[in-house]
């Protein structure tokens, strides 16, 4: 669970759970209005939660936002960069999902099952694929399921990725995706050209 803990999984989740809840509190406003009921207490103290609800993920968006921003004031990089990033591991991670496809009738019901559990393993892993820019270099990290069997599937999407990524911006070169020592962990770098 820790190496799906990253920044870009944090910024989405309160994303999503910012607009889930301001979506809820404003329908349960309207029901409210529209129902007019003599006893308001129950339904003040709900609209209050999810009103602090989305206040608090919205506060916290706001909060890493701006940590970020201090980090890359602090490393003399830019802002924008940051936005680079988040951009390019969402196009990435879009790019990388693997579809699952309905088996066929001929293969059986165990292989299927199978099949589709490596898929799913191989998608959730995208939840770990991160791609931060800075002014001179890039570094693209992803680590892989702990089953063996993606690794088929994994292996063959380095090397695109790898196209992709040198593809989503030409003016920065990534090299092979290498292993890190004793991990599934593995990391691409690219240095700005010149």
């Amino acid at each position: 669970m820790k190496k799906y803990f990253n920044k870009y999984n944090v910024v989405n989740f309160t994303i999503f759970v910012s607009i889930i809840f301001f979506i809820l509190e404003r329908l349960a406003t309207f029901i409210i209005f529209q129902i007019h009921l003599e006893t308001f207490f129950y339904f003040i103290v709900f609209i209050s939660v999810l009103r602090l609800i989305s206040s608090v993920s919205f506060i916290l968006l706001l909060f890493i936002i701006n940590i970020d921003f201090a980090f890359r004031n602090a490393e003399f990089d830019y802002f924008r960069n940051s936005i680079k990033s988040y951009v390019a591991t969402w196009q990435m991670r879009r790019f990388c999902r693997q579809i699952n496809v309905e088996p066929t009738l001929e293969e059986s019901s165990r292989y299927s099952n199978s099949k589709q559990e490596i898929i799913r393993k191989a998608n959730r892993s995208l939840l770990s694929l991160t791609v931060v820019y800075y002014e001179q270099k890039a570094v693209a990290k992803w680590t892989f399921p702990a089953n063996c069997e993606s690794y088929n599937i994994m292996e063959e999407l380095l090397a695109q990725t790898k196209r992709e990524l040198n593809q989503l911006d030409s003016s920065y070169l990534f090299n092979d995706f290498i292993r890190l020592e004793n991990s599934r962990t593995f990391i691409s770098t690219a240095f700005r050209k010149k």
